[in-house]
């Protein structure tokens, strides 16, 4: 067993302990405190955690993807395009398409050297401006795939 699934195990130890039914809390604590062990909460430790806190998969997943600070991969940045209905009527597939081109990955990807990760959400609460990207936690409003290139230059 390695150092990191050694720090993991006894965490799981802990927090299997200290963890009672709905306590959303002490979950999102395992959840940093793993990250900090890996870098990021892969699926499968999102999986392991669920079974641990005897909570849905659903759970876990739902409080990674919406928890700021919290990620899936260990890539160093992360872009969330909208694919909520206003972001779609204003062209927001495309934008989805040219981030996937200019990557060489597809939603829910990592590029190869680990710089980015690609996913999307079904809103971002952001309708006003749409088509709307996220990188890092900062918003780009009406987005168009000719600026792409030039957002991803300011990531290199």
């Amino acid at each position: 067993m390695d150092e990191q699934e050694l720090a993991f195990q006894k965490a799981a130890q802990y927090y299997q302990s200290a963890l009672t039914p709905g306590d959303q809390q002490t979950l999102i604590a395992f959840l940093r405190e793993t990250q900090e062990i890996y870098g990021a909460i892969s699926k499968e430790k999102q999986e392991e955690i669920a079974a641990l806190a005897g909570t849905p998969l659903s759970l876990t997943a739902a409080l990674v993807r919406r928890i700021p600070g919290l990620k899936e991969s260990a890539a160093r940045h992360e872009i969330v395009v909208c694919t909520g209905p206003r972001c779609a009527a204003k062209n927001g597939a495309r934008v989805l398409q040219a981030f996937e081109d200019a990557l060489h990955i597809h939603s829910g990807e990592t590029t190869v050297d680990g710089r980015f990760l690609l996913r999307t959400q079904n809103c971002l609460k952001k309708c006003g401006t749409a088509p709307n990207a996220i990188i890092d936690g900062e918003l780009y409003p009406g987005i168009r795939p000719a600026d792409i290139p030039g957002i991803l230059k300011k990531y290199s």
